[in-house]
């Protein structure tokens, strides 16, 4: 399972950080600290604001759910697992005489 913070959350971090540490003045008309500029005070800023924007809005919206508990399937789904239940097993693991290999 790949959550959803490492993926977006620390990458998209990275990625804005990395071009006010590495952005090129020649080459991407960045202005990175390794090129003696200094864009990373500007995208360590830019990073902040994105989470004080997403932290409450995340919260506003998933708290609630969380409440009613929308977040998560039944234990019986979970079982049998969101393939078998909700997508199209027969086309993506059958084996050549047609049989759902689950193991």
């Amino acid at each position: 399972v790949v959550d959803a913070f490492p993926v977006h959350g620390a990458c998209g971090a990275w990625g804005l950080l990395a071009l006010g540490l590495f952005g090129n003045p020649d080459e991407t008309g960045g202005n990175g600290a390794l090129y003696g500029g200094d864009q990373i005070g500007i995208q360590l800023f830019a990073a902040f604001m994105i989470l004080i924007w997403v932290a409450p809005l995340s919260i506003a919206i998933m708290l609630p759910l969380r409440m009613v508990g929308a977040l998560r399937h039944s234990d019986e789904f979970q079982e049998a697992g969101a393939d078998l239940m909700e997508h199209s097993p027969p086309k993506a693991y059958s084996n050549k005489q047609g049989a759902i290999a689950v193991s």
